[in-house]
C-alpha cells in the first residue's frame, strides 16, 4: 500500500494537462483576434505574456528570420485610418524562390475609439479577411499576430488592407463621419518570414531590401561612378542611400545592418571578408554572404547595364544566385504619364461622402524632363440617388488650383491646367471628390456608391513650355551631361560627394540621360572649362557664371555691383545654384553660346537635398536633411533663370 508521502510526491499530470489546454485556448483566441488586445486587465495580461513569447523569436539567426516592416516598404509613419468609412493599405514583399517555413503578420499600434461610436475593424491580406471585430471604446495599445503561412504560399507579395467602418451615435448629428475612431499602425508592423536557410536568388534579396540602403563602394574613380549611378537610380525608386567604404562594410554587416549593396571587385570583396555564393558567377550581379546576411554585389565597374537592370522592373526575373545583363537600355517614356503608373488606385471605390487620391511626379522622370501642362481626369459616377451634389477639387503642392461641380452621373472627363510657376522638381497632387446630399441631414443614413477615377486619367505633356530656375534643368539635361568632380578627395569627402552626386542626379538628370564623368584638377575651387551641360560637385568650371563662390568653409555672394555677403566658418551645408558656361561660338559671326549647368557644393557632412522643395528659384541652401532656404533672387544676375 502506498503511503501519504508517496501520494504527495506524485506529479499532478491531470491538472497540468487541463492548465495547458486552457492556456492554449486563450492563446488561440488571442492570435485569431477574438480577444481585443489590451481590453481589461486580463486582456492586458495576455498581451504582455504573448509579447514576451513572440519577442523571443528574434533570437533566431538572420539566415532563418526576415522582417519586412511598413517602414521598409516606404511607410515611414506607418498607416493611419480615421473616421467612417476609411481605408489604408500597403504592399509587403515575400520570398518567392524558396518555401517559407512560417509567415506571420504582426500588427502593433494604438486605437482611440469614441464612447459615442460603434466601430468595426477589418484586416485583409490579398483581399481575404484575416480579422474582423468591433473595437471597444477608449484608448489602448495593441499587438495582433496572424499566421499566414498557408494563405500566402506562392504569392509574390502581401497587400495588407485595414478598414474602419461604423457610425456615431444617433444622438450626435454631424455631417462629417471623420470623427469617431482613429487607429494607427506602427512603422514596425509587418511580416515575419521564417525560412529554412539563407536567401537563394537575386530578386528575393532585392525584394526584401529596406528603404534605407547602404552602398559599400570600392576604391577608384570607376567604382565611384558606378556607385553614384546606382545610388541615383535607387533614389528615384524611393530608397534613401548612404555611402560607405568597402573596407568598413564587414563591420556594419556584423553589427546587424540591413540593406547593404556591395560594389567592388571580387578580389577586394573577398579581402573585405565576404564569401561568394558561387565562385564561378559572371561579372554582372551575384550573391555574397557574411555573418548570416545575404547581399547583392556588382563586381565589374564597367557594367553600367547591370545597374540599370537591378533598378528596373525586370529585376523580378533574376531568379538565380547571379544575373548577367550584357546590355540593358530603358525604353523612352511616353508623352503622357498615366496616374495608374504613378501609383494611383484606378479601381472602383465605394464612396459615401469623400474620396481622395494622392500622387507625386518628378520632372526628371517625366518625358524629356519637361514640366507638365495639365492633368486629365476621367471620373465615373453612379446613377443616383437624386439630390446629391458632386464636387471635385485639385491641389498642386498644397495650393488649390481647381474646383468644379460634376455632372450627376456617368463619365466626367476634363483637364486641369497645372501652372508652371507652381511646379517644382518634385510635385504633390491631391484629387478630392466630395458627394453632398442636398437634404435629409442626420435622418438619412450614409450609403456608399461606386465611384472610379478611371485609368485614362494622366499627366499631359503637350507644349514646349519651359520651367525656370531649378525646374528648367531636367529638360536641358535630357540629352546628356558631364558630371564634373575634383580629382583629389579625402576619404570622408569621397563618401559625402558620392551621396550628394547620387542625390543630384536623381533630382535633375532624366534616367536615360547619357552621363560622362570627368575628374578634374582644381585651383582654389575652379576647374577647367566645360563645353556641354554639366553638373559640377565641389568645383566651378572656369567659364561658368554663378553668384555663389565657395572657398572651403567660406561663402561669398557676388553680383554685378560687387560682394553682397562674405560668411566664413560654415559647416554641414549643401549649396545648389543654377549656372551656365559660356562656350565658343561655332562661327565668328555667331553670338555667344551657353551650356546650362548646376553647381553643387557639399560642406562637411552635407545634409541631403532629397525632400527639399526646389522650384523656380535659382539658388538653394540646404541646412538640414530635406530643408531648403533661398537667399532670394533680388540682385542676382538674370542669366540664373535663363531669361
Amino acid at each position: 500500500m502506498k503511503t501519504n508521502r508517496e501520494y504527495k510526491r506524485r506529479f499532478p499530470w491531470f491538472s497540468a494537462s487541463l492548465g495547458i489546454v486552457a492556456l492554449a485556448s486563450v492563446a488561440t483566441l488571442f492570435v485569431s483576434g477574438q480577444l481585443n488586445a489590451g481590453q481589461g486587465e486580463f486582456g492586458l495580461f495576455v498581451r504582455q505574456v504573448f509579447d514576451r513569447m513572440t519577442s523571443a523569436q528574434a533570437a533566431l539567426g538572420r539566415d532563418g528570420l526576415y522582417d519586412v516592416s511598413l517602414a521598409d516598404a516606404g511607410h515611414e509613419d506607418g498607416l493611419v485610418v480615421s473616421g467612417y468609412p476609411s481605408y489604408a493599405s500597403a504592399s509587403l514583399p515575400l520570398v518567392r524562390d524558396q518555401r517559407s517555413r512560417a509567415v506571420r503578420l504582426v500588427l502593433s499600434g494604438r486605437q482611440d475609439v469614441s464612447v459615442d461610436a460603434v466601430t468595426a475593424l477589418r484586416v485583409t491580406v490579398n483581399g481575404r479577411r484575416v480579422m474582423e471585430r468591433v473595437l471597444a471604446p477608449g484608448q489602448r495599445d495593441f499587438t495582433w499576430v496572424f499566421d499566414l503561412t498557408e494563405q500566402l504560399a506562392g504569392a509574390a507579395d502581401a497587400r495588407i488592407g485595414v478598414q474602419l467602418a461604423g457610425d456615431v451615435s444617433a444622438q450626435v448629428c454631424h455631417s462629417d463621419r471623420s470623427m469617431g475612431a482613429v487607429l494607427s499602425l506602427a512603422p514596425s508592423s509587418g511580416l515575419e518570414i521564417e525560412l529554412e536557410g539563407p536567401l537563394t536568388s537575386v530578386r528575393d534579396v532585392l525584394a526584401l531590401t529596406p528603404r534605407q540602403v547602404v552602398i559599400a563602394m570600392d576604391d577608384g574613380e570607376a567604382w565611384f561612378e558606378l556607385a553614384t549611378r546606382l545610388g541615383a537610380r535607387l533614389n528615384r525608386n524611393g530608397f534613401v542611400v548612404t555611402m560607405i567604404n568597402l573596407d568598413d562594410a564587414a563591420a556594419i554587416v556584423e553589427a546587424g545592418a540591413e540593406g547593404v549593396i556591395l560594389a567592388g571587385s571580387r578580389e577586394n570583396l573577398q579581402r573585405a571578408g565576404f564569401l561568394s555564393v558561387d565562385e564561378r558567377a559572371p561579372a554582372g550581379a551575384s550573391l555574397w554572404r557574411r555573418a548570416g546576411h545575404t547581399m547583392v554585389a556588382v563586381t565589374d565597374a564597367e557594367r553600367i547595364d547591370t545597374v540599370r537592370f537591378l533598378t528596373s522592373e525586370l529585376s523580378a526575373i533574376a531568379r538565380g544566385i547571379s544575373v548577367n545583363p550584357v546590355q540593358f537600355l530603358s525604353a523612352e517614356g511616353p508623352s503622357v504619364l498615366t496616374l495608374e503608373r504613378l501609383g494611383v488606385d484606378t479601381s472602383v471605390q465605394q464612396v459615401a461622402d469623400r474620396r481622395e487620391w494622392r500622387f507625386s511626379y518628378v520632372l526628371a522622370e517625366s518625358p524629356q524632363g519637361r514640366v507638365a501642362d495639365a492633368v486629365g481626369l476621367d471620373f465615373r459616377l453612379p446613377d443616383g440617388p437624386t439630390g446629391v451634389t458632386t464636387v471635385a477639387h485639385v491641389a498642386l503642392n498644397g495650393e488649390l488650383i481647381d474646383s468644379r461641380r460634376l455632372n450627376g452621373s456617368g463619365q466626367n472627363r476634363y483637364r486641369v491646367e497645372l501652372p508652371t510657376a507652381r511646379q517644382g522638381l518634385v510635385n504633390d497632387v491631391a484629387i478630392a471628390l466630395q458627394r453632398q446630399r442636398d437634404d435629409g441631414g442626420c435622418e438619412i443614413s450614409q450609403q456608399r456608391y461606386p465611384v472610379q477615377l478611371a485609368s485614362d486619367s494622366a499627366l499631359l505633356f503637350e507644349s514646349a513650355q519651359a520651367g525656370q530656375g531649378f525646374t528648367h534643368l531636367p529638360e536641358r539635361f535630357a540629352d546628356g551631361l558631364e558630371v564634373r568632380l575634383p580629382d583629389v578627395m579625402s576619404a570622408s569627402q569621397r563618401l559625402v560627394m558620392a551621396r550628394v552626386t547620387a542625390d543630384a542626379l536623381a533630382l535633375f538628370a532624366p534616367s536615360n540621360a547619357p552621363l560622362t564623368y570627368v575628374f578634374s584638377s582644381t585651383d582654389n575651387g575652379r576647374s577647367g572649362p566645360v563645353e556641354r551641360p554639366f553638373l559640377a560637385i565641389n568645383n566651378t568650371p572656369v567659364n561658368a557664371q554663378a553668384p555663389l563662390r565657395v572657398y572651403a568653409d567660406r561663402l561669398v555672394i557676388e553680383t554685378g555691383a560687387g560682394v553682397d555677403a562674405d560668411v566664413r566658418a560654415l559647416s554641414n551645408l549643401t549649396l545648389l545654384q543654377v549656372s551656365r558656361a559660356e562656350i565658343e561660338p561655332e562661327t565668328p559671326r555667331q553670338g555667344p553660346r551657353y551650356a546650362p549647368g548646376l553647381v553643387v557644393h557639399a560642406i562637411d557632412d552635407a545634409p541631403s537635398m532629397r525632400g527639399a522643395y526646389l522650384g523656380q528659384n535659382p539658388v538653394a541652401i540646404i541646412h538640414a536633411d530635406g530643408v531648403a532656404m533661398s537667399p532670394g533672387s533680388q540682385g542676382l544676375p538674370s542669366f540664373i533663370g535663363f531669361e
